[in-house]
């Protein structure tokens, strides 16, 4: 899809965690891959929360408003990764809590999208991970190939946003889910959870990880990853025919790859879409793949996909 299409779309597939409390920024500090204790009002940060053998329970995009912490995720990641948090909170002088009985998520992109954000959220800027929080609720700017924007909204704010014509079903759904792939951004769903470190993922490559910060879980697998060359696979995106309307495909199903006139294990998906009339996917595959290289879905061999250029390099940032 053109990333000049007009989308306003509710993202019934988003939670958030919010931790507060005197020792939130300590405590966070101890659980996640990025350095708590350098993020400011003005800027978001991918990151993830990982098991103490390095692999993800979530990745989520972090934001600090009024002093505590959100990190904005799929929901279906949220119960695993909010039960481990609250299970070694309760040392700390910290309230951990799901945020989405106050606040509702919404997605905007297209030409209009910086206009119609800016009613709301006049303080906004256009650099990437940009972030503002006002009465409404917050924002956050997502600008790898264009602007786009997620609003995390309190009732009030929803109040505010029922001039604009908001979508919900599945179809603005899936358009905005194209738009995250095209972009090569990773998330974990609860099918996926546990599943990969994080440089599987990319996140070194989006600043998720800080690798100079002090412990945290799962740190030792995670540098270990890093400075001995371990990792062997990253996330790709792929792009092939339509999916035929009768098969529903989503995130872990396998993929294979082709080798001579055989087809062997190729990699796991993380997320799928369809649009402009073709199939989109963004799976973990071996970190040696190339453009062009062709897999197909194990459970439907007929749904064939090539691998297409990331939208950034896999260097760290």
């Amino acid at each position: 899809m053109s990333t000049q299409d007009e989308l306003f779309v509710r993202l019934d597939n988003l939670g958030c965690i919010e931790l507060s409390g005197p020792q939130a920024q300590e405590y966070l500090q101890g659980q996640v891959t990025i350095d708590t204790s350098k993020m400011s009002p003005d800027a978001a940060r991918f990151g993830a929360h990982c098991d103490f053998k390095g692999k993800t329970w979530a990745v989520f995009i972090a934001s600090l408003v009024d002093g505590k912490y959100n990190l904005l995720m799929q929901r279906s990641a949220l119960d695993k990764s909010l039960a481990e948090l609250k299970k070694y909170g309760v040392f700390s002088k910290v309230d951990i809590n799901s945020k989405d009985a106050e606040l509702a998520y919404f997605g905007f992109s297209g030409a209009a999208a910086s206009v119609a954000v800016e009613k709301f959220f006049p303080d906004l800027k256009q650099n990437h991970l940009a972030t503002v929080a006002n009465e409404l609720g917050f924002a956050i700017c997502i600008n790898i190939s264009s602007p786009r924007y997620i609003l995390a909204l309190n009732k009030e704010g929803q109040q505010s946003l029922s001039p604009v014509q908001v979508s919900s079903d599945n179809d603005a759904m899936n358009q905005w889910e194209a738009l995250d792939i095209l972009d090569a951004l990773p998330t974990i769903t609860a099918k996926t959870a546990n599943e990969f470190v994080p440089q599987m993922l990319n996140l070194q490559a989006i600043s998720g990880i800080d690798f100079d910060k002090g412990c945290y879980m799962g740190q030792e697998t995670i540098a270990r990853t890093k400075f001995l060359g371990r990792n062997k696979r990253a996330a790709f995106v792929l792009i092939g025919k339509p999916v035929d309307s009768s098969i529903s495909f989503d995130s872990a199903m396998p993929l294979e790859k082709q080798a001579g006139e055989n087809w062997r294990s190729g990699g796991t998906v993380l997320r799928s879409a369809s649009a402009d009339n073709c199939s989109m996917l963004l799976a973990v595959l071996a970190n040696d793949t190339q453009i062009g290289d062709v897999l197909r879905l194990k459970a439907f061999p007929e749904q064939k996909f090539e691998v297409q250029a990331l939208p950034y390099t896999l260097d760290e940032k």
